[in-house]
C-alpha cells in the first residue's frame, strides 16, 4: 500500500462513509433494544426469566447479543466495502488504520445506546408507547451528523472538543476527529 496525497474528496469522502457506516450499523443493533424490553415487560417474560437469571445478567445478554449483531453485519459492510475499491483500484482510500478505531467506536456506541434503549424500555407500559420514545434513542446518532462539517473542517476546535465529551455523541464525534489525525 502506497501512501499518496490525500484529495480534498477523499478528505470528505472517508470520514462520511465511516460515519455514515457507524451510524447505520448503531441503528441497526441498538434501536431493536427498545421495543423488546417493553414488550417482554409487558408480556410478563422478564418475570419469569427473573427465576432463572439477575436483571444484570438479562440486561448484559441482551447488549452483547446487539454488540454481535453489530459486529457481523459491520465486518460484511467493511469486507465489502474494502473489496469493491480494490476492484476499483481505489484500495488507497481505505483507512486500515482507522479499522481499529471504527470497530472499538462502534463497540462503545451500541453499549451506550442499548443501555439507554433498555432504560427507555423499562420506563413504558406500552410497545406504543416506546414508539413515542424512539425518537429519544435515535437522536444521539442523528444530532453528529449535523456537526460533521464544523468537526471534519475543525477536528480540533472548540465544537468538536465539546461534542466528544458528551457520551451518546463521543464516539462518532471522536471517529471524525481520528481520520483526520491518522491521514496527516
Amino acid at each position: 500500500f502506497r501512501s499518496h496525497k490525500k484529495s480534498e474528496l477523499e478528505g470528505f469522502a472517508v470520514p462520511f462513509g465511516m460515519m455514515m457506516l457507524l451510524g447505520m450499523i448503531v441503528l441497526l443493533g441498538s434501536s431493536p433494544m427498545l421495543p423488546a424490553v417493553t414488550e417482554d415487560k409487558a408480556q410478563r417474560i422478564v418475570e419469569m426469566l427473573l427465576g432463572l437469571a439477575t436483571p444484570w445478567e438479562l440486561m448484559t445478554g441482551q447488549v452483547l447479543a446487539a454488540v454481535g449483531i453489530s459486529l457481523t453485519s459491520s465486518a460484511f459492510y467493511v469486507i465489502g466495502g474494502t473489496l469493491a475499491l480494490a476492484g476499483l483500484g481505489l484500495i488507497g482510500m481505505v483507512p486500515f488504520a482507522l479499522l481499529p478505531w471504527f470497530y472499538i467506536y462502534l463497540v462503545a456506541d451500541v453499549v451506550i445506546l442499548c443501555a439507554f434503549a433498555a432504560a427507555l424500555g423499562s420506563a413504558c407500559s406500552s410497545p406504543q408507547e416506546a414508539q413515542s420514545l424512539a425518537i429519544v434513542l435515535v437522536a444521539p446518532v442523528v444530532i453528529p451528523y449535523f456537526l460533521m462539517m464544523p468537526v471534519i473542517t475543525q477536528p480540533n476546535g472548540t465544537l468538536a472538543t465539546a461534542a466528544s465529551l458528551f457520551p451518546p455523541f463521543a464516539p462518532m464525534i471522536m471517529l471524525m476527529r481520528s481520520e483526520e489525525h491518522t491521514s496527516e
